[in-house]
């Protein structure tokens, strides 16, 4: 992860994005009621694949269960009352072709805490194209492959809960996760969504974005209120179209990294990757006044790097402070010595470890901050089994002390993305408790593990017992009730 002052004076993924400019204005959207196909799911065949990112921990789940009264080790926090929702790609039909890290049709995992008790389902969102394939139905355009996965994050927004992917709409589902169908702000948002929007902890704004690699403008900012009613729009003029997988908000500026990522429109018709790494171009970070701007105000060139998430900025002594999981290149190739090749760090503590996922007290969204987290990707150990997504601990860093502390989980388990979720009434980021998804390889079950953010290398608070696996996945919150 990487740190940047500014003083004011995966293959296909990459193609499926792109192509989505191209055709998102022609896909059909269609509110459906859920139900009446979950018989379907039931009966359908199981499949296993040799491809790297569909075997091991990787490889997806082929049932919707339902458990109640899962067994617990420790004690559940008497104040945790709501749900942790995390979404992940899970393809229902064997690919042909898989080009992680955003195909795969988007599943949710559900823990649910209530007086005491803990209960756990999930359910594949039902997308259009999911439906589609569920009929045997052959899509409009299938050499380009366009679908709304809505597998990337999953958020509450106002009183509606969102499945993200951007290269599309989200879908609304409902908590107990039955699909209500895509999801346009009353019209007001058209095509696509980020899958990384950034919520105001002051204001209760939602603020994201859209990106298109074919029409002008290429990026337009959106501001959704507390009840999730946009109440802002924005164009943004960029020098050229570019991937632009995040941003972030600091007290009074969003800021964008422009990453040379470059689209060519022959390639994506002709079939191959759409998107050329072009170093020679540097890297691009601009900063708008998100409270008065309609533009650009401030550019500034870099060297090139790549970055895929965020972790927080805030402004101090007239800078900006912005913290993310730094690549210094990108190769494309979907196969493991790419996934070696791409390396990311933290620089703001010296540190060699991969990381990447970050997360941090939301609450602290734009201000100065203390804690973050991010799990360690393992390279040794990836490399020695040939599958990608290995992350053996989680990593509490100290921003303020320049230090970092490790919960390392037992042999045979790993995590993923984590989840910070404040003590209730508790003020301080070390109040609370960080919530992770643990997989044991060897059992194929997995653990909802409760960390205390204060004594972050002692043993978990609790272990909640899924008698399922959870795959490796992507991004989930935690949804208070």
């Amino acid at each position: 992860m990487n740190h940047l002052n500014l003083k004011f004076s995966r293959r296909n993924f990459l193609k499926i994005t792109a192509l989505a400019s191209l055709f998102a204005s022609i896909s059909s959207h269609y509110i459906f009621t859920s139900p009446a196909v979950r018989k379907e799911l039931d009966s359908m065949e199981e499949w296993s694949s040799n491809h790297l990112f569909l075997q091991g921990i990787n490889a997806p789940v082929f049932k919707e269960v339902d458990v109640n009264n899962l067994k617990i080790t420790g004690e559940i926090p008497s104040d945790l009352s709501g749900i942790y929702m995390r979404n992940s790609p899970n393809p229902f039909l064997k690919p042909s072709t898989y080009n992680y890290p955003l195909e795969g049709d988007g599943m949710i995992h559900a823990v649910y805490f209530k007086d005491g008790k803990v209960s756990y389902q999930n359910r594949w969102i039902l997308t259009d194209s999911l439906l589609q394939d569920m009929k045997g139905e052959k899509p409009i355009f299938p050499e380009f492959n366009m679908r709304n996965y809505a597998n990337t994050n999953v958020i509450s927004c106002g009183d509606n809960i969102l499945a993200l992917f951007e290269a599309g709409l989200p879908y609304k589902i409902t908590p107990e996760l039955e699909t209500l169908g895509e999801y346009n702000f009353g019209g007001k948002v058209q095509e696509a969504m980020t899958a990384h929007p950034r919520f105001d902890p002051k204001t209760g704004e939602l603020h994201f974005f859209r990106y298109s690699f074919i029409a002008l403008p290429y990026l337009i900012y959106y501001v959704a209120n507390s009840q999730g009613k946009i109440v802002k729009e924005v164009p943004i003029e960029l020098p050229e179209p570019a991937l632009l997988h995040d941003s972030i908000i600091t007290e009074n500026y969003l800021i964008f990294f422009h990453c040379p990522l470059v689209f060519d429109i022959m390639k994506a018709f002709l079939g191959g990757i759409p998107l050329v790494w072009k170093p020679d171009q540097g890297t691009k970070i601009s900063l708008m006044n998100r409270h008065q701007g309609k533009e650009i105000n401030f550019w500034l060139k870099t060297e090139s790097f790549w970055m895929w998430h965020f972790m927080n900025a805030f402004e101090d002594n007239n800078q900006v402070i912005i913290d993310f999981a730094h690549y210094p290149t990108l190769i494309l190739d979907d196969n493991i010595a790419s996934v070696l090749s791409n390396k990311s760090s933290f620089r703001r503590i010296i540190d060699d470890r991969m990381v990447d996922f970050p997360i941090f007290d939301q609450r602290k969204t734009g201000q100065p901050y203390r804690f973050g987290y991010m799990p360690h990707v393992d390279l040794e150990l990836i490399a020695s089994k040939g599958i990608p997504n290995y992350f053996p601990e989680l990593i509490q860093y100290d921003l303020v002390n320049k230090t970092s502390k490790v919960h390392r989980f037992k042999p045979g388990n790993y995590c993923g993305e984590a989840t910070f979720v404040p003590r209730k009434g508790g003020e301080s980021e070390s109040d609370g408790y960080v919530m992770t998804f643990v997989s044991n390889e060897d059992k194929g079950t997995s653990d909802l593990v409760i960390i205390d953010a204060a004594n972050f290398e002692e043993e978990p608070l609790a272990k909640i017992h899924l008698p399922v696996r959870v795959p490796t996945g992507f991004h989930g919150n935690w949804i208070s009730t």
